[in-house]
């Protein structure tokens, strides 16, 4: 009998600890899914400042929380020249997601034919993924943007 109820504590020991792992894992990953909306909440912060696309020699210049309706303006990176001006009303589907350990900033352009969207990692590197896709020519264009400077004074 006493082997028996040592053999049953043994295994009741056992399951809880195999429950005790699920659960830390559950917890952690609720955790950084808690910091992941946390860190989208200050994504005025995250994402204010201005990206250099080296392929078209421009810069992306954001601005989310600006009290403005334009969000990011599009310059030519030589001249300074706006190319474009992206506006909560000339855009549509705009998004902020956040997923585990990246955030994503996305909207789709009808006057453009395009859909933009800027990805980031929770981490200490600046840089972004940007993804724009043209939907008539079907075209991607995939880069990474690098991070210049935080003034981003959208006018």
């Amino acid at each position: 009998m006493k082997k028996l109820f040592t053999a049953f504590a043994v295994a009741a020991v056992l399951a809880a600890g195999a429950f005790a792992e699920e659960m830390t894992q559950a917890f952690d990953a609720a955790g950084s899914a808690a910091n992941a909306v946390g860190e989208v909440a200050n994504v005025s912060e995250t994402l204010q400042g201005v990206w250099f696309d080296q392929k078209y020699n421009c810069n992306w210049q954001f601005q989310v929380n600006s009290g403005s309706d334009a969000f990011c303006v599009l310059k030519d990176a030589d001249s300074g020249a706006v190319i474009y001006t992206f506006r909560r009303n000339n855009v549509k589907n705009f998004r902020i997601e956040a997923k585990s350990n990246t955030f994503t900033l996305s909207w789709e352009s009808d006057v453009k034919n395009r859909t933009y969207k800027f990805s980031k990692e929770f981490s200490g590197n600046r840089d972004l993924q940007l993804d724009i896709y043209h939907n008539v020519y079907e075209e991607r264009h995939n880069a990474t943007i690098t991070y210049v400077s935080a003034d981003a004074r959208i006018n």
